[in-house]
């Protein structure tokens, strides 16, 4: 935004920085609401082009297989799930109303939930910078960042818990700064902070990680002498109560069910790793980040987080309740605690590239609004420019394989191949070797497969996972094929095209009368291989087990 008029003046300890005679307004009133105005363009400018970049990448990806899984949780909504909170499965449903059980209606909810988090991360910089002039270059820089950060682009496209997340996070944290910006037991205070409970509670039924956003805050809050005098009104009381009061049905639907969705991600966080070492991990975490944020980005969101920390603290013994110093001190805080949180994770196991995500509301807001020389220069432009290289890299890389990657190491590549495996499978369904018999059920040996069998057979129908070689999941909790194949029955199952995939295929081979092996599938990304499955065909359904006995438990669990 060179060119534009530099930051108003700020008061600090009763001195005054960056005095007004460097500052001496260069251009006429009616010039600075020009400036007002060109820079609320250029919000709006990125925003529409980043929903319009999103809505292409969309459409020319394919669904991965987690999409679909959470796809197929919209065919069964309720309280809670194996996985996650329900909030992405209702996302999705809002989509499918619209669009119907399409590649569209499945991300048309997360396309949805990533302009609002757009938006709210513009009103949130716009608030925090001061709103007038300065506030619309930072409600343009936010807007800049939500577009070129790889993920806020291309991490918001697919349908997952993180595009509900991030929206609603975004929105809670908005409220909270206007909470913070509200004078003590004031009306407006106490209303901001029943927005933030509302918001909070849906961040909680989106994913469990976004518990670590309050917890930022109440550290914050007791450590900061200005921000201790919020625990004194109700405000924050109240907003807590709301959020648990919408959390309180995830929290019966896991008491019902013996926690499992809570023992699965405590499990999956912090249960031991072979892989790797812990500080190979922390570094594998980091450089995770770099990735997500673009290299240079990341060292500046690190930077400003840092600043107002330091900043923050040191005036902490001056400043009032609504000091903008005591706001950023809090947001700081919010996107350190998920940081450290799976630092801590990564000491015990690989942490994947999304889960902090939660650490990028925050910092993105404090580096839109960050008057610091060098968080405004050269190191900015050089890493939008980064970023945005990066960004067209891999939304080329999406669209058509631009770098010489193996298809099995392309994540992208796994979201290929899966409707010609599912003609294959309808193929099957009609075979001759099914004459006479009751009902030809399908099933896969995972999850993943038997989610984009379901989605891309032409009637949809039920989809059992075997989960004989994969991890428990929510198919275990859903009824399964051990309760649904009767005597006489037909299956139609897939597994790996390997001598584990065959050991399995023949173990339920015990269940049927008779067995034929169907066609090898090969699944493909533009002619390169990415995984191959074999086709089974089962008859007249014997034996099968009462119970899914051969699935690992949670402690076995992959």
């Amino acid at each position: 935004m060179t060119g534009l008029v530099p930051a108003p003046t700020h008061w600090v300890r009763g001195q005054i920085r960056n005095p007004p005679i460097l500052y001496l307004y260069r251009v006429i009133p009616s010039e600075r609401d020009s400036a007002t105005r060109i820079a609320w363009l250029h919000a709006i400018a990125w925003i529409v082009g980043a929903f319009a970049l999103r809505t292409l990448l969309s459409a020319l990806v394919p669904l991965l297989p987690d999409e679909t899984y959470y796809w197929e949780w919209t065919r069964r909504l309720q309280a809670g799930y194996f996985d996650h909170p329900p909030g992405i499965a209702f996302l999705i449903a809002f989509g499918v109303q619209l669009l119907g059980d399409t590649h569209a209606g499945v991300r048309a909810g997360p396309a949805s939930s990533a302009f609002v988090t757009h938006v709210a991360a513009v009103a949130l910089a716009w608030l925090l910078g001061g709103r007038k002039l300065y506030g619309a270059q930072s409600a343009a820089r936010a807007a800049m960042l939500m577009t070129l950060l790889p993920i806020a682009t291309l991490g918001l496209i697919l349908a997952t818990p993180d595009a509900a997340l991030f929206a609603t996070s975004t929105l809670a944290l908005l409220a909270v700064e206007r909470a913070l910006a509200s004078p003590l037991r004031s009306p407006a205070s106490r209303n901001w902070w029943l927005l933030a409970g509302l918001a909070l509670g849906t961040a909680f039924a989106s994913k469990y990680t976004a518990v670590l956003l309050p917890l930022g805050l109440v550290l914050a809050c007791a450590a900061h002498p200005a921000l201790r005098a919020r625990f004194r009104e109700p405000g924050p009381w109240l907003g807590s109560a709301i959020a648990l009061l919408i959390f309180t049905p995830v929290l019966r639907w896991n008491a019902a069910t013996d926690w499992i969705s809570f023992r699965f991600q405590l499990g999956h966080g912090f249960g031991a790793s072979p892989r790797g070492n812990p500080l190979s991990r922390e570094l594998e975490m980091i450089g995770a980040q770099a990735g997500l944020a673009s290299p240079i980005l990341f060292v500046l969101l690190a930077a400003v987080v840092y600043v107002a920390l330091r900043d923050g603290w040191r005036v902490r013994d001056s400043a009032t309740p609504t000091d903008v110093s005591a706001r950023r001190f809090a947001l700081a805080a919010t996107a350190t605690v998920p940081l450290l949180f799976f630092a801590v994770s990564a000491w015990r196991r690989s942490v994947e590239a999304n889960w902090p995500a939660l650490i990028y509301p925050s910092a993105l807001t404090l580096l839109a609004t960050s008057t610091a020389p060098w968080a405004r220069g050269r190191a900015w432009r050089s890493g939008l420019a980064v970023a945005g290289v990066l960004l067209a890299l891999v939304a080329v890389q999406a669209w058509q394989p631009l770098f010489p990657l193996a298809p099995r190491k392309d994540p992208i590549a796994r979201a290929y191949g899966w409707d010609t495996l599912a003609a294959a499978v309808d193929a099957a369904r009609h075979d001759d070797f099914f004459a006479n018999t009751a009902n030809r059920w399908v099933a896969a040996d995972r999850y993943q497969d038997a989610s984009e069998l379901a989605f891309h057979l032409p009637d949809q129908p039920i989809v059992f996972s075997l989960n004989l070689g994969g991890r428990p999941n929510q198919y275990d909790l859903w009824p399964t094929a051990y309760e649904n194949v009767r005597f006489g029955d037909g299956l139609v199952a897939t597994f790996d095209a390997d001598a584990n995939g065959d050991s399995l295929a023949t173990r339920v081979g015990t269940w049927f009368e008779q067995v034929k092996p169907g066609p090898l599938v090969a699944l493909r990304r533009n002619g390169g291989l990415v995984t191959t499955r074999r086709v089974w065909l089962y008859r007249n359904a014997r034996n099968v087990p009462p119970t899914s006995k051969f699935v690992p438990s949670l402690s076995t669990a992959r």
